[in-house]
C-alpha cells in the first residue's frame, strides 16, 4: 500500500485496484448520484467559529456511548460488500475496528460468519448486528437471536429500504451481492488482474466465491428474500422485547418518526440517508440533523452517518448534537487499498485529522463541543 495522508488517497488507491463493476457498487449512489455529492458538499458549507489562546496541548477524544467509554466517537457501519474490497475484507475491518476500540457493525448480508466477527471483535468493544426485516418474520427473528446468542451489543434495524433502491448502474455493470458469472462482470474483473489474482483467485482456492453467511437455513434453500415493505412500529415493539441489548433504528431523517422512536422504547437512531445509496430525493443527512438532535437527543442517543470523509466532518456532527458518528466508505476504501492495514490507517486518518481539528477549533474535550462553535448562517436547521 503507498503512502495515503488522508481518506481521498485510500479512495485513489482503492479505485485503482478494484474492478469497475465492484467499484461503482461501494462508492456510487442511486438513480442520478446526486445525493453522494450533497452529503460531502452539505458538510463543507459548515464552518466552525474557532477560539484561539487557549490550552490544547492534551486533546481528549474519548466519549461515553451506551454506558461504555469509547476511545474515539466512531463507529464502523454496516458494509455488505467489504470481502469484495479484498480478501476476506470483513475480517479485516473488524479486526482494525477491535484494535482501536471501536464497535463493528455487521451486516446482514455479510459473507463472513456471525460467529467469525464475534471471534474477532471479544478484545474490543464488540460487534453490532445489523439487520433489514423479510416477509418471513420468523426467518428474521432467527437472526436476531443468533446475533443475541453470541453477544451482540447492538442491534440496527435499517428502516430506509422498504424495497430494493433504483440502482441502475449495478444492472449495467452486471453486478449482485453475492457476485454471480456474467460477462458483464467477468469483463471487468479482467481489468484488474492484481484483484483477479489475490482475491478472487484466493477465495478459488480457499472453497469458492462468497456468499451470505448469516441467513437461515431455510432461505439459502430458497434463494435471497427480499425487504419487506410491511415493517411497522409493531414490529419495532417486537425486536425490543425480543433482543436483549441496545436497539438502533438506522436510517430515520424525520423528525416525527424520531419521536415515535422515542416513545417506543428505542435506545438510539441512527440520523442516516444510506451514504446516498437509497433514494436520490432525500436530503443530505446533516441537513436534518439539528431537528432530530433537538427533538429526541435527551431521551436516547443519535448517531450521525453519511459522508462523514474528514475528522473536521465528525467534529460538525458533534457539535450540532450527536453523540457518534458512523463511517462505512472510508474502511472500505482502506480495506481495498490494503487490507487490515488499509482499514487500520483509514481510522488512524480520521483519529489524527479529529485531534488536528480540535486543537484548531480551541477544545480539549469532544464534551466542551456545542454549536457556539459553529459559525451562524452554515449550519443546515439553525
Amino acid at each position: 500500500m503507498k503512502p495515503a495522508y488522508n481518506i481521498w488517497d485510500l479512495r485513489d488507491q482503492a479505485k485503482r485496484r478494484i474492478p469497475k463493476a465492484i467499484w461503482e457498487f461501494i462508492e456510487r449512489g442511486s438513480e442520478d448520484d446526486i445525493l453522494i455529492r450533497e452529503n460531502n458538499e452539505a458538510l463543507r458549507r459548515i464552518k466552525f467559529d474557532l477560539r484561539t489562546l487557549r490550552d490544547v496541548t492534551t486533546r481528549d477524544m474519548s466519549i461515553e456511548l451506551f454506558g461504555k467509554k469509547r476511545p474515539s466517537p466512531l463507529i464502523i457501519a454496516p458494509t455488505g460488500i467489504a470481502d469484495l474490497a479484498c480478501f476476506r475484507g470483513e475480517s479485516a475491518i473488524a479486526g482494525a475496528a477491535a484494535a482501536a476500540g471501536l464497535p463493528f457493525s455487521l451486516a446482514t448480508s455479510s459473507t463472513t460468519s456471525v460467529d467469525t466477527i464475534a471471534r474477532i471483535t471479544s478484545g474490543g468493544t464488540g460487534f453490532w448486528q445489523q439487520m433489514y426485516l423479510w416477509e418471513r418474520r420468523d426467518l428474521s427473528w432467527q437472526v436476531v437471536d443468533r446475533a443475541a446468542a453470541l453477544g451482540a451489543e447492538a442491534l440496527i434495524v435499517t428502516v430506509d429500504v422498504p424495497i430494493w433502491p433504483n440502482r441502475e448502474f449495478n444492472k449495467r455493470n452486471g453486478m449482485a451481492n453475492p457476485i454471480k458469472a456474467n460477462p458483464l462482470l467477468a469483463w471487468s474483473i479482467m481489468q484488474r488482474p492484481g484483484w483477479m489474482t489475490t482475491v478472487l483467485g484466493r477465495y478459488l482456492l480457499n472453497g469458492g466465491l462468497p456468499t451470505f453467511a448469516n441467513y437461515p437455513a431455510e432461505v439459502a434453500k430458497t434463494g435471497r428474500v427480499t425487504n419487506s415493505p410491511s415493517v411497522t412500529w409493531d414490529d419495532v415493539r417486537e425486536l425490543k422485547r425480543r433482543f436483549p441489548g441496545k436497539l438502533l433504528l438506522k436510517g430515520m431523517l424525520n423528525r416525527e418518526d424520531v419521536i415515535a422512536a422515542a416513545d417506543n422504547g428505542v435506545d438510539g437512531v441512527v440520523v442516516s440517508n444510506h451514504g446516498g445509496r437509497t433514494f436520490d430525493a432525500a436530503p443530505a443527512s446533516i441537513e436534518v440533523l439539528a431537528e432530530i438532535v433537538d427533538a429526541v437527543a435527551d431521551k436516547m442517543t443519535v448517531i450521525f452517518d453519511s459522508g462523514i470523509r474528514r475528522g473536521s466532518d465528525v467534529l460538525k456532527a458533534m457539535a450540532i448534537g450527536a453523540h457518534a458518528v458512523m463511517i462505512g466508505r472510508a474502511t472500505l476504501y482502506g480495506a481495498g487499498a490494503g487490507g487490515q492495514p488499509g482499514a487500520a490507517r483509514a481510522i488512524d486518518i480520521l483519529k489524527e485529522e479529529i485531534s488536528t481539528s480540535m486543537a484548531m477549533i480551541g477544545v480539549r474535550s469532544l464534551v466542551e463541543l456545542d454549536r457556539s462553535y459553529l459559525r451562524a448562517g452554515t449550519v443546515p436547521g439553525l
